[in-house]
């Protein structure tokens, strides 16, 4: 099976990796979080990291996805898996190598694995490796993988975590709800009773549903249905087929998106089409009279006239006339503009000509700017560099308008670039960004500050000069789910009493601090995005938290530490 995460040689994505300064790497690209992995069986789930957004997308469809058995990178090193702790029953790196242009090369896939039946699953591989090993190919775009079901895997997967009294509700929940019925949340915790806190009812209700999902036995639309408290679930038997997620297409479609043309057109219909595409009024002088002195004669022609005849009124040569006649059916009337359609080898090379011609077509219409300084022309001049051995410098900006403009000539491009409309762009302000996020601790950001305080005994001995604080807030709701304060540089206990703080309920805090209003900020969070620091990027942060409480973590990219701030500017309550 063959898994598609990226972007590497043709298809577009979005939210792709970044290259940083972490020791070490996946594939060149920095680590951007990690998620806990239960597929493996174990009680404790097992570490996946993801280089950016769209491969966490495509891990989680992974491990939700019934037919996986396990998975894992299949593009890390012995010491990379060494270092962070993780286990993968095949070797690694899993190396494919391949002819292309009759040279040798070495691929690495994103993901390795097995099916249930046994045969292999590589991710973003080769297709021909994977039909030789009697596999399938998938590929995971941001068209093909609901962000609606990302969201609602990941509300799943947070609460996919054991606790003590989970055997004791599992029986409870096999006698009040029953394989197959249909009830809510918010019935389920009604009809436990009083025996058990609700919020363990409530997780237990919850546990259940994510474990009937990873088995493909949730009867519930996660593509269009966000998960809540109200939302009518079905879990069905353990023996009953398992329910496939929508399947992936195995051949990515061309981002040229044109017009369909009728099969079957009128004549003279398709004359004025050919004809009326053009205003000559740009035109001056002598080549406005050129140009009706020729569009004239072919609109004679297309009406039926006979060409030498006709070309002899208009004191064109017949063969010019012909093929005029035959330019206009291909090119429509810019054919008949005097070197209108006149092409010439570019000095652009040509790898940079269909990226940029991929890179207008987009539905996104990306702007000028846009296209010069997109990454996909530094991956294209990276990939004539290696299969030719000489490096070729990247387009001017200059050089990318005038193809641009050339493009603009053709009548297939510019119908598809005018009268397809363009894909609506994400909301971008942070209100927005906020609504979009689908509940309470969904995400959640941590974040490390210090202030000038100084800071005396009674007595009148200094203690210190600098406070450090973190906070840990929820993204949607501008809650503080959890503070600290240190005297000196905050450590990774600080941090671990950071997390500790937001599992807990603070009713105690606010009884001992004297607080005229309640705290009612408690939970654990599904997400937890935080800034590349020592104290949330080191070994005991990802073992307490991705290891021990199932959370996933996510951190900003290198050298962009205003990916950080952008999470705290949209809580400004906070």
């Amino acid at each position: 099976m063959g898994f598609r995460a990226t972007e590497k040689g043709g298809h577009l994505m979005s939210e792709t990796g970044v290259r940083g300064i972490d020791l070490f790497k996946i594939a060149g690209e920095s680590i951007s979080g990690w998620i806990p992995s239960w597929k493996t069986g174990n009680v404790r789930p097992t570490r996946q990291p993801f280089c950016s957004q769209m491969e966490e997308q495509l891990l989680l469809y992974l491990e939700y996805h019934p037919l996986v058995a396990w998975y894992g990178r299949g593009d890390i090193s012995a010491t990379f898996a060494s270092t962070y702790k993780i286990a993968s029953p095949l070797p690694i790196p899993f190396t494919i190598n391949y002819l292309f242009e009759s040279k040798a090369h070495v691929y690495l896939p994103d993901a390795i694995g097995q099916l249930l039946d046994g045969r292999l699953l590589i991710a973003e591989a080769a297709r021909k490796v994977a039909e030789q090993q009697g596999g399938v190919y998938w590929i995971g775009t941001e068209a093909t993988l609901s962000k609606t079901r990302h969201a609602n895997l990941v509300f799943l997967h947070a609460r996919r975590q054991t606790f003590p009294t989970w055997p004791q509700l599992e029986e409870a929940l096999q006698v009040i709800w029953p394989w197959g019925e249909v009830a809510c949340v918010q019935e389920l915790v009604e009809r436990l009773g009083e025996r058990w806190p609700q919020a363990e009812r409530e997780a237990a209700i919850w546990k259940r549903c994510a474990e009937s999902a990873a088995r493909g036995h949730l009867l519930v639309d996660l593509a269009s249905v966000s998960l809540t408290r109200l939302t009518p679930l079905i879990c069905l038997s353990p023996d009953t087929p398992p329910i496939l997620p929508d399947p992936l297409p195995s051949e990515v479609p061309s981002s040229i998106s044109m017009l369909p043309e009728a099969v079957e057109e009128d004549e003279d219909h398709q004359h004025a089409r050919l004809l009326s595409t053009f205003d000559d009024s740009t035109l001056q002088g002598p080549v406005r009279e050129h140009f009706l002195r020729n569009l004239r004669a072919v609109e004679a022609v297309l009406a039926g006239a006979s060409i030498v005849e006709t070309a002899r009124e208009a004191q064109i040569a017949r063969s010019t006339l012909s093929r005029l006649v035959r330019r206009t059916r291909t090119h429509g009337v810019r054919a008949c503009i005097p070197h209108g359609t006149y092409s010439r080898e570019r000095e652009l090379h040509p790898a940079f000509q269909e990226v940029i011609r991929r890179l207008y077509l987009l539905p996104t219409k990306l702007s000028m700017t846009a296209i010069v300084e997109h990454a996909e022309l530094k991956r294209a001049a990276k990939r004539v560099q290696e299969d030719t051995g000489t490096a070729i410098p990247l387009p001017t900006y200059e050089q990318v308008r005038g193809y641009v403009h050339v493009l603009k000539q053709e009548p297939q491009v510019r119908r598809a670039r005018e009268q397809v409309p363009g894909s609506l762009r994400d909301r971008q302000s942070t209100r927005s960004f906020a609504l979009s996020i689908p509940a309470p601790a969904h995400l959640a950001e941590v974040d490390e500050h210090s202030m000038e305080l100084y800071v005396i005994t009674p007595d009148g001995i200094p203690v210190t000069r600098r406070v450090h604080a973190a906070v840990l807030i929820c993204v949607k709701t501008a809650a503080i789910m959890s503070a600290v304060l240190a005297l000196g540089p905050l450590k990774e206990e600080d941090y671990m009493r950071l997390v500790k703080m937001a599992l807990e309920p603070k009713d105690r805090l606010v009884l001992q601090a004297g607080c005229q209003h309640p705290w009612p900020c408690s939970g654990k969070p599904a997400i937890v995005f935080h800034d590349r620091g020592k104290i949330f990027t080191s070994e005991r942060a990802r073992q307490v938290l991705v290891d021990r409480l199932g959370i996933i973590t996510e951190q900003a990219p290198p050298y962009c530490p205003s990916a950080n701030d952008l999470v705290a500017y949209c809580t400004p309550s906070a």
